[in-house]
């Protein structure tokens, strides 16, 4: 895929100042295959900047103004995750094919909405589960499937500082759960995408989140209470048997590389914090390969070069809409299981 010659550009709006403007724009500008020609934020300052750091003429806080933009093809949906819903199905009601970026929505619900939309509209749809890609989560993939069997004990953990001072993060949607915020939107859904890509149906959860810095201040100086969880611990019964624990802190005092332990009744992966990739059979040595790249520009690339293909070459765009279903009705789950303190059963999506 990343050899494929990439012609015909596709000319593409990016709706979102945040994520989209520091690896989405960046990457479509750089890739033959794409022109970006629009970009949209909440504050048309903000907007008009980033069109002009990145050489576009269209800076707007005007959904319809962005739609109407001569020869848009596209959007790239970055924005806050509640207004995922209206922004993709607006999009695909003007014709526009749809990347969206992780969640899908606020709910089940409106990802479904979401995914009708655009299957009525009959352009591209596609979901940003991209982490999936980065080349050392690929192999651990590669690997489970090719050495561990059926699962008896699965981990994923993260250990982050980037939360840990109330200044260390201004309080923005990300710290506010009425806007979709939370880690679990940042990282957790990368996280449950790839344990159900792995293993398949997840029978039941049960959550527990936390948020250990109260109180951030905003970018004019104004304190703000935090709403969103900067950790959590997720506990999942795989349909097919055996257990698997998903873990965030994003305010420890000392950071560690993220750690996947895939333990199987014929053999074990496990990705060390030096991203360094171990696996073996039962019987054999543990063997090693690594340290593994783990870029999110580069697993970005891989996403944007599939969403070409599938609106100039008609292939199937890789991750694809029912995917972002199924790991929805996963964190709707997990969201379910926090509040209410018991095991969920996730809502089936076919």
């Amino acid at each position: 895929m990343l050899g494929t010659p990439m012609g015909n550009a596709v000319k593409i709006a990016v709706v979102g100042g945040g994520y989209g403007a520091k690896v989405a724009l960046p990457v479509f500008g750089a890739l033959e295959g794409f022109e970006p020609i629009a970009v949209w934020s909440r504050r048309a300052e903000r907007a008009q900047e980033l069109a002009g750091e990145a050489g576009i003429a269209l800076g707007t806080a005007d959904l319809d103004e962005l739609f109407d933009c001569p020869g848009l093809e596209a959007v790239h949906v970055a924005t806050p995750v509640t207004l995922h819903t209206e922004v993709a199905i607006a999009a695909a009601r003007r014709g526009l094919h749809v990347l969206c970026e992780k969640p899908l929505a606020a709910d089940l619900a409106g990802a479904r909405r979401i995914v009708a939309a655009v299957e009525a509209a009959g352009v591209v749809g596609a979901v940003n589960y991209g982490r999936r890609l980065q080349h050392a989560r690929e192999r651990v993939l590669e690997r489970v499937r090719e050495t561990v069997g059926r699962p008896r004990m699965v981990s994923v953990s993260l250990v982050h500082t980037d939360h840990a001072e109330p200044g260390s993060r201004p309080f923005t949607w990300v710290q506010d759960a009425a806007m979709g915020g939370g880690r679990l939107q940042g990282y957790g859904v990368h996280d449950l995408d790839l344990l159900s890509e792995a293993f398949g149906e997840v029978e039941a959860v049960a959550a527990a989140t936390e948020v250990g810095v109260a109180e951030r201040a905003t970018p004019d100086g104004a304190q703000q209470r935090v709403t969103a969880e900067d950790a959590y611990a997720l506990v999942l019964r795989f349909r097919g048997g055996g257990l698997g624990l998903v873990s965030l802190v994003s305010t420890a005092r000392h950071a560690r590389g993220d750690l996947i332990e895939v333990h199987g009744d014929s053999g074990t992966v496990r990705l060390d914090s030096e991203r360094r990739l171990w696996s073996g059979r039962a019987g054999e040595e543990l063997r090693c390969e690594g340290p593994l790249k783990a870029s999110s520009k580069d697993a970005f690339e891989r996403v944007a070069r599939s969403f070409w293909s599938a609106i100039r070459e008609g292939s199937p765009p890789d991750p694809p809409l029912i995917e972002g279903l199924r790991v929805q009705a996963l964190l709707d789950a997990v969201r379910a299981a926090d509040a209410e303190r018991r095991w969920v059963v996730p809502e089936s999506v076919g």
